[in-house]
């Protein structure tokens, strides 16, 4: 539970420490209160663990979000109201 006078809403900013440096990782309360818990009494091995966990997962988020910029580029260049045309000055017309 949420203390008194402090407000539980928006994202948490988790400073978690992994094996390639600090990172800072932005979670609901419900995440965020589970990467404490996960966090409060962890040996070294599952810190590591944990840190590997953590570095796959924002990989496969920076994968993904490439993807999708692809995906709408791919979309623009079929889009025929968008065609490239080259700089200059305008065809006269008759």
């Amino acid at each position: 539970m949420a203390p008194t006078g402090k407000s539980r809403r928006g994202p948490r900013a988790i400073t978690t420490v992994v094996p390639k440096g600090t990172i800072k990782i932005y979670a609901n309360a419900r995440v965020a209160d589970a990467l404490e818990q996960l966090t409060a009494e962890m040996t070294l091995y599952h810190g590591v663990k944990l840190g590997q966990v953590i570095d796959a997962v924002y990989q496969q988020g920076v994968r993904d979000g490439r993807r999708e910029v692809f995906e709408r580029l791919e979309r623009l260049e079929s889009d025929p109201g968008l065609r490239h045309r080259n700089p200059g000055r305008p065809r006269r017309r008759p």
